[in-house]
């Protein structure tokens, strides 16, 4: 619905056009699918393979369901547009609290946090209002030592980010990639005091490398700040006290190169214990919003991931926007901008740009109450975070009861510490009716579905210029690894007392229950996908027909579904700038994610529910060597490692290959008559085995270090001999 901005609206909003025709649409495939399954099941007791019939039946039933909870997104996209312009004087911005969680200095080099810390801290914004805190749950001291020489090199960053408008305020980028775009580029003075800054850059950067190299922080800097103290004995990743350092005093203590305010930059490493639980990043990130209260206790808290730095200076004036609009404001809990990510391919080779999800479907969530929680780039309101429902009948304002003035830090620090012991949370709220919710892998997804049930409305903000741009996995693996993370910690959710089937029905409108189905059950599309990539190879190779004949007028119902699915497909994607060959990748990888990753992810939860093990919390790493960076930036496929997780698509690959060139060997042996019977079979497994091309060339033609290890082919060549052996017993 259309909103006319009033004069002193601070946003407003519009949906999509041409909803008449895409309403069309969905009659049309609606009455498609309806009458798949009228011909399924009318032909259920009349074929003689009834139970390969029923097991594909089943599948086609769940790719309808499924294309029914992505209509939440679809059937009324809507596109907010702020107004910062309006927004009152610096001087009367509420607060905000930022929050950077980093877990693992291996995973995660301390370089990179580093640089995403110094782009946050760039923000077009009083900084007397911000203040930033740091959870470094690896307790590093190496990262310690990264954001120490931030906050040293902060002094002279952030007035050149002021003086020339820098809209690129990482620090890495822009000196990497000499993107010196401003009102003073050219100018004599900008030169000078570029070089200047870039050469202060380079020597931090060398003392963050050198660091890591010897991995050991020179002595004569460990003199400098008594924060390094706390490694004078040994610190372990998940064995060590609170360890809690001010490394920037805000309000005005702590002054830059030209004599202006530097924000309140707190370094926090939680106290954890063997045999405690911790609760990973939703933990870590609770026990930063209990030492903000403390500190700093801005009404706003925004938290980022540490490998998604900044990429718009303006980023937070764009979410107070929501926060301080006269008519919505009240109703809003957090504000989400969208993931986006850099060194993406030209074409998005694993398919980690993430635009359908970004791009095209959380704009459909706007007409329903909001997005999910996506974990990073969220600028929440501290009260829906700290638990408050939301009351139509009570108004509420955006209270600023942020600690001002100058504080006394011998005080506040262990006041601060003893809020992050490891025991601190037993025996109260928080993780179930304060902070991020506890209980799965995705904290995120399920503690925005916990702030919806309590009644509060989010915003999907997407500015022109991308707010946060991140680091995707490089290499097959860790893509996999990540959807198996995701799908499994969203399939916890389902399965939990917040199921939006039940817990969400009188709590959320029907277009929500609809997206956080389709994502909550994202792990169940290696069901159907399963299904459609196993048995219609094995029916083609015994010459058993699952679906209408060419010349049989159903088979129009089938073939209208294939088609117009991928159509429309391909159209979304190239309607948010994508290319026809991205789109070609993200289908591969779907198909790769729906037989590996949520495969995977299935029989964890399964094994979970048995009580024989717990799902963990995979971090992805950040690193990419050489040679493998020239083979990614070449859209090459990496393997490399001998993962369990290419096993299932490899092997469905090998069998959907066998099955097409055995049915093509004989069509030409015996004449095309068989053709009328089979062409969808064939058609199937075709379109596995081109899809698949990529994963033959790594298995058997490349001799790069990327190749499929040898291992995993010939594990998968014997699981299709033995599949193959074994099918001849039941089909």
């Amino acid at each position: 619905m259309a909103v006319a901005a009033a004069s002193d609206r601070l946003f407003s909003t519009r949906q999509a056009s041409g909803r008449l025709l895409y309403k069309l649409y969905f009659f049309i495939f609606l009455t498609g699918i309806i009458s798949l399954l009228y011909y399924r099941l009318t032909h259920l007791l009349t074929t003689t393979h009834s139970y390969l019939w029923l097991v594909i039946t089943l599948a086609e039933f769940w790719f309808g369901a499924t294309w029914l909870f992505q209509q939440g997104f679809r059937w009324a996209p809507t596109f907010h547009t702020t107004y910062p312009e309006k927004l009152p004087a610096s001087g009367g911005l509420p607060p905000v609290d930022v929050l950077v969680c980093t877990a693992d200095a291996d995973r995660e080099p301390p370089a990179l946090v580093a640089n995403t810390l110094l782009s946050l801290m760039a923000y077009d914004y009083n900084a007397n209002k911000l203040a930033y805190y740091i959870s470094d749950d690896g307790g590093s001291e190496l990262t310690f030592h990264a954001i120490y020489q931030a906050s040293k090199f902060a002094r002279d960053w952030l007035p050149f980010c002021r003086k020339y408008k820098v809209e690129t305020p990482a620090p890495q980028v822009y000196f990497s990639t000499e993107n010196a775009v401003s009102a003073g580029t050219g100018s004599r003075s900008f030169k000078q005091e570029y070089d200047v800054v870039k050469a202060k850059f380079e020597k931090m950067q060398q003392s963050i490398e050198k660091a890591g190299k010897m991995k050991k922080v020179p002595e004569e800097t460990r003199r400098e700040h008594k924060g390094f103290r706390e490694w004078d004995s040994p610190v372990y990743p998940r064995n060590h006290q609170t360890i809690l350092e001010v490394l920037l005093r805000g309000n005005g203590e702590d002054k830059d190169v030209e004599g202006n305010p530097m924000p309140l930059l707190v370094y926090v490493s939680r106290e954890k214990r063997t045999g405690v639980p911790h609760h990973y990043k939703g933990g870590a990130l609770n026990a930063l919003n209990r030492v903000s209260s403390v500190m700093s206790n801005a009404p706003l808290v925004l938290n980022v991931d540490c490998d998604m730095h900044s990429n718009n200076s303006q980023s937070l004036l764009h979410a107070v926007c929501f926060f301080l609009d006269p008519k919505e404001s009240h109703r809003i809990g957090y504000v989400q901008f969208p993931q986006s990510f850099g060194g993406i391919t030209e074409n998005d080779l694993y398919g980690n740009g993430v635009k359908r999800i970004y791009e095209i479907e959380f704009f459909g969530t706007n007409a329903h109450n909001g997005p999910m929680y996506a974990g990073t780039g969220s600028v929440h309101r501290r009260e829906s975070l700290n638990g408050r429902k939301y009351d139509p009948n009570v108004p509420i304002k955006l209270e600023d009861k942020s600690v001002k003035g100058s504080r006394d830090w011998d005080v506040l620090e262990p006041k601060a510490k003893a809020l992050t012991g490891c025991k601190y949370e037993e025996g109260k709220p928080w993780g179930k009716d304060m902070g991020l919710v506890y209980g799965c892998a995705v904290e995120d997804v399920f503690t925005g579905l916990v702030f919806h049930s309590r009644g509060w409305k989010s915003v999907f903000c997407s500015p022109e210029r991308k707010a946060y741009l991140g680091l995707a996995p490089p290499n097959t693996n860790d893509t996999l690894i990540q959807h198996k993370r995701w799908s499994t910690g969203l399939l916890e959710v389902f399965l939990s007392d917040y199921c939006p089937w039940t817990h969400g029905v009188g709590r959320l409108k029907l277009g929500q229950i609809l997206c956080y189905s389709f994502y909550t059950l994202w792990a169940l599309w290696c069901l159907p996908m399963s299904v459609y990539a196993f048995v219609p190879p094995l029916a083609l190779v015994k010459g058993i027909s699952l679906f209408p004949e060419v010349s049989n007028p159903w088979f129009i119902v089938f073939a209208f579904l294939g088609i117009a699915s991928h159509v429309f497909s391909l159209g979304e994607l190239m309607w948010a700038k994508g290319t026809i060959k991205s789109w070609w990748n993200e289908t591969r990888m779907w198909m790769m994610k729906g037989t590996s990753s949520y495969l995977f992810s299935v029989t964890v939860i399964i094994l979970k529910t048995l009580g024989i093990s717990e799902p963990g919390f995979e971090i992805t790493s950040k690193v990419i060597d050489e040679e493998a960076l020239k083979r990614y930036k070449r859209e090459i496929m990496e393997f490399a490692v001998p993962s369990p997780m290419f096993i299932p698509p490899v092997t469905l690959s090998l069998l959907n290959a066998y099955s097409f060139l055995k049915a093509l060997v004989t069509l030409v042996k015996t004449g095309l008559g068989g053709v009328d019977l089979l062409l969808l079979h064939l058609v199937i497994s075709g379109y596995v085995t081109i899809i698949s091309l990529p994963l033959y060339e790594a298995m058997f033609l490349r001799k790069d270090k990327g190749r499929m290890p040898t291992s995993i082919t010939v594990y998968s060549i014997g699981l299709v001999l033995a599949i193959l052996f074994l099918s001849s017993f039941f089909m």
